[in-house]
């Protein structure tokens, strides 16, 4: 009984002085401790789970989570080009006055029938100097990531396609 006492005592002033320790450090340091804590703590716990035999589990979620980090990483990788496209649209944030005041704000509304050579630049995302190929490109790169069957909507892919006759005359 004396000898759990005397353990809880001095687990409780080894967590005062890091407590103690960690304010007192500077916040680079800080968060350098922090990382390594973070990682050998890991290493730890995956001894203790090669020593236990309970290291089956962790495979397990390790692999489920392979193909759900492969999806995010790749929606990433789309979400500055959406950002693009909507902006364009004029369906991104802070998309002018009508957005905030119900629709009632000047100008057209983003899809309203035929493209302006401006808005099919902004979609495609080209310069006024583009030619014929740098546009077919542009085309080609944006279909590949937002067709439907790759999961795009059919909206954007309809858009990237009437930019493309709008800059080309198809």
């Amino acid at each position: 009984m004396i000898l759990r006492l005397i353990l809880v005592l001095l687990l409780l002033a080894a967590a005062l002085w890091l407590l103690h320790r960690l304010r007192t450090m500077p916040r680079a340091l800080l968060a350098r401790r922090l990382r390594q804590a973070a990682i050998w703590g890991l290493v730890a716990v995956l001894v203790l789970a090669v020593l236990t035999g309970r290291l089956n589990p962790l495979f397990a979620l390790l692999g489920a989570a392979i193909p759900v980090l492969m999806r995010l990483l790749a929606f990433l990788r789309l979400v500055p080009e959406l950002q693009q496209i909507l902006r364009s649209l004029g369906l991104g944030v802070g998309a002018g006055a009508g957005s905030a005041n119900g629709g009632a704000g000047q100008g057209t509304p983003p899809n309203s029938g035929a493209l302006s050579e401006d808005e099919a630049r902004a979609i495609l995302g080209v310069d006024a100097k583009a030619d014929a190929e740098a546009i077919r490109a542009a085309h080609r790169r944006l279909m590949q990531r937002l067709h439907p069957d790759r999961g795009g909507s059919d909206y954007l892919a309809a858009r990237i396609n009437a930019a493309k006759r709008r800059l080309l005359g198809d």
